[in-house]
């Protein structure tokens, strides 16, 4: 398996996207929203798969990565 590259990365505070970054065009906003209001509150760590792509959370002290 090649070396697989960062696409899309965020900090939420709760489910409101406080700062992102890619260098790609998407809708990957659209689905990190999404997943934001179906955060488990008894795991702080989550991975969600849509597309052919991972989506990997961590939640601390409210703030979502």
């Amino acid at each position: 398996m090649g070396q697989q590259s960062l696409i899309y990365s965020f900090v939420a505070r709760g489910t409101m996207i406080l700062a992102e970054y890619t260098e790609f065009s998407g809708n990957f906003q659209t689905i990190a929203s999404q997943c934001l209001q179906k955060l488990p509150s008894s795991n702080n760590r989550f991975t969600y798969n849509c597309d052919g792509h991972t989506f990997n959370y961590l939640v601390e002290n409210g703030f979502s990565m």
